[in-house]
């Protein structure tokens, strides 16, 4: 039982006893006393729980990037699912990529980190949306709590698991490989519908699909999120090394 919930009982206890003391007796005082304990235990009762807290603040805003993502991808047409880009001279952090099509193509050269809309190109598949933050802090996260670079999927697996259950974000998060195919399951700690995930990700699981990329040295192109019994289940394709696709 929650400690909030036994404070409130026994104040709810100690309360009716000096209410009814104070009452059989005629000692206003401890009836007044009683009284005001009983409203306190009522107060103590209702507090929702630190936990709780943080949970109704991340999904309200989780919602809010839920929102911000559907108009983007209404607003821009954005149709391919989304690639993570591991560092190279370009992007220093890596990045998150949207292309514009779905049949798309990649030309690193063109990204950089002061770019968002990439339309300069001289083929409409190279066109999409970049998002060089989306998902980074939590991978420093990784790094500070692995006290060095990622260099393993393995690895990325522990620390993101730890870190992220820590700060409240997901309970779990395992990772298999099998070959170029990279599987993800997230169990989250908040409301989470994964749709529309595959073309725009939370930054939870954002930062775990930019830390495998990292960790790999490949890009990694999603190609489904589904929900299941164990959370949600994403499956991604390595797409080979940065300086393959210049």
């Amino acid at each position: 039982m929650e400690a909030s919930k036994i404070s409130a009982g026994l104040l709810a206890l100690i309360g009716g006893a000096l209410a009814l003391f104070g009452f059989i007796n005629g000692e206003t005082g401890y009836l007044n006393l009683g009284l005001a304990s009983l409203i306190l235990s009522a107060v103590v009762f209702t507090f929702k729980s630190s936990s709780y807290v943080r949970k109704e603040s991340v999904d309200l805003l989780l919602k809010s990037q839920r929102n911000l993502a559907d108009s983007l991808l209404n607003g821009l047409a954005l149709e391919g699912k989304t690639l993570y880009i591991p560092p190279y001279e370009n992007l220093q952090d890596g990045g998150v990529f949207i292309p514009l099509r779905e049949d798309f193509d990649l030309d690193p050269a063109r990204l950089d980190e002061n770019s968002a809309f990439i339309t300069d190109v001289p083929d409409e598949r190279e066109m999409g949306l970049l998002l060089p933050t989306l998902g980074k802090e939590l991978v420093e996260k990784y790094e500070e709590y692995l006290e060095g670079p990622l260099t393993s999927v393995p690895e990325v697996e522990s620390v993101a698991g730890s870190v992220l259950k820590a700060l409240g974000l997901a309970k779990r998060v395992y990772i298999e490989e099998n070959g170029k195919e990279i599987t993800v399951i997230v169990t989250p700690n908040f409301e989470c519908s994964p749709t529309n995930c595959e073309r725009f990700p939370c930054p939870v699981c954002a930062s775990i699909l930019r830390g495998v990329a990292k960790a790999s040295g490949e890009i990694i192109a999603v190609e489904s999120f589904e929900e299941t019994e164990f959370g949600v289940e994403i499956r991604a394709k390595k797409m080979g090394r940065v300086e393959e696709w210049m």
